[in-house]
């Protein structure tokens, strides 16, 4: 069942019991797609980094990843189910990485490469944040908002990982720096059809059709 279908069901339960008035049950709907969807990742992503031997740092992934995706934006697949394992890669393969490259790195290394790796990133941000998808368009003039609020999270992001996070463990700041990274990838044009074959090619394999928007790339 589609994470749509539980929340509208859930939000037509609530409006019939509440009174609430038929033009408010798409938010409310909307509102219980947000919190089922990151109750249910939060919950598969502590269990997998648990077995991983990788918790702090897919904890540090996943708050940075969505930290700043908040306010930036970004590509998405299409359907939930498919957003959430696509993430999952993200933050647990973030979160294994940053363990791995932990010792290779001294802790200057990291931090001159946090600082100078933000000032990169920063380029893509400042050129195509907000990232819009079919679902989420940004009216024009909330987009210098959107823009610098992402500038400003990128940098304040790069400063907790360097200044609080990287004298408690190099491995937890290695991997929040990688999940920044792969969420200012997801705002370009490449990391649009990276995400965007990905989700074809999760859609083929579990025999699901996609809408029609996409319906010439499947």
């Amino acid at each position: 069942m589609k994470m749509y279908d539980i929340a509208n069901r859930a939000a037509v339960f609530l409006a019939r019991e509440t009174g609430l008035e038929e033009k408010k049950v798409d938010r409310v709907r909307f509102g219980l797609e947000m919190i089922f969807g990151e109750i249910i990742k939060v919950f598969i992503l502590l269990i997998a980094a648990v077995i991983l031997g990788i918790l702090p740092e897919a904890l540090a992934a996943m708050v940075v990843f969505t930290s700043l995706r908040l306010v930036s934006g970004g590509a998405h697949c299409e359907d939930y189910w498919r957003c959430l394992a696509f993430g999952l890669i993200i933050e647990l393969g973030s979160g294994g990485l940053g363990l791995l490259a932990a010792r290779y790195l001294t802790e200057p290394l990291l931090v001159r490469s946090i600082l100078i790796g933000a000032a990169v990133l920063a380029v893509p941000v400042a050129i195509w944040a907000p990232g819009e998808v079919s679902l989420r368009m940004i009216k024009p003039e909330d987009r210098g908002l959107s823009k610098g609020l992402s500038l400003v999270m990128l940098f304040l992001l790069a400063g907790v990982l360097t200044k609080f996070i990287m004298p408690l463990s190099i491995s937890v700041a290695a991997a929040g720096f990688l999940s920044l990274a792969m969420q200012v990838f997801s705002l370009t044009p490449p990391g649009y059809r990276v995400i965007d074959s990905f989700d074809i090619l999760l859609s083929r394999i579990i025999g699901e059709r996609r809408c029609s928007i996409h319906a010439e790339n499947a």
